[in-house]
């Protein structure tokens, strides 16, 4: 719809009658917190309205993001350094509940599917919760970025939540979450810088030697996370499930030189 600044997205949710999504699930009423708490910082579009089950926001002409990693570290530590909204679902909060929940995942599909990312599941991570919790968006991978006049900024806020920036660390920087945006994985190179500018933001150092400790914990769920989608998807959208096992399969390759 078009408004006298532009034009408005209305963003719609229908509740899926099937089986409910274990890491990104639909939730309109956190969308609207995390919008009005980033929109007017720049950091995310701006929020217009919001009723039960649908938000409105102003679109936010641009590109979708493919290059400049340091852009991508200075935008997320802003977002995790923003007062966190009341409301918001928890998160997990330490490594060892990352890898728990990769269990779940993985738990959910046939033994056979899974067998290759079990071999590397992460034997120890720490079982501390993370002691400044923040706003993480959760999926900030390169569809969800957005090259604006008015510099990077981050949409689609359908699952945020209050946990440990490590998850969108984690999220941006793996290899599968690159391959289903249909990008290439990210060189060491690209993954040294990001670590380096966003280590030198405000909370940083703490927030990178947690990923540089318990990195293995959180890829370990991004391929339980794929194994469960390659597995419900196989029958109805083959060619996306496949993709899913090539972004699998990366994410295994990474835990393997983790370990």
């Amino acid at each position: 719809m078009r408004s006298g600044r532009g034009w408005l997205i209305e963003k719609r949710y229908v509740e899926d009658p099937g089986e409910a999504n274990p890491m990104y699930p639909n939730l309109p009423d956190h969308e609207a917190l995390a919008l009005a708490a980033l929109g007017p910082r720049g950091l995310a579009p701006e929020l217009v309205g919001h009723e039960p089950g649908a938000v409105t926001y102003r679109f936010v002409p641009g590109t979708m993001w493919r290059s400049g990693v340091a852009d991508v570290a200075t935008l997320l530590s802003a977002i995790h350094s923003v007062p966190v909204p009341r409301g918001l679902r928890r998160l997990c909060e330490s490594a060892a509940q990352a890898r728990d929940h990769g269990d779940e995942m993985v738990a959910g599909v046939p033994r056979k599917a899974a067998s290759e990312l079990v071999a590397v599941r992460p034997k120890v991570g720490s079982t501390l919760a993370v002691r400044r919790a923040a706003l993480v968006h959760t999926d900030c991978g390169p569809g969800n970025l957005v090259r604006s006049r008015h510099g990077l900024l981050l949409i689609d806020w359908q699952c945020p939540g209050l946990g440990d920036p490590v998850e969108d660390i984690a999220c941006f920087l793996s290899p599968a979450m690159m391959i289903l945006y249909e990008q290439q994985p990210h060189t060491a190179r690209a993954v040294e810088q990001f670590l380096e500018v966003y280590e030198d933001t405000t909370h940083g150092r703490s927030a990178v030697a947690r990923y540089r400790r318990d990195a293995a914990a959180w890829h370990y769920r991004i391929g339980g996370y794929c194994v469960w989608r390659a597995d419900r998807l196989a029958r109805r959208l083959p060619d996306i499930a496949a993709r899913y096992r090539r972004a699998l399969m990366a994410e295994i390759a990474l835990l393997q030189e983790l370990s």
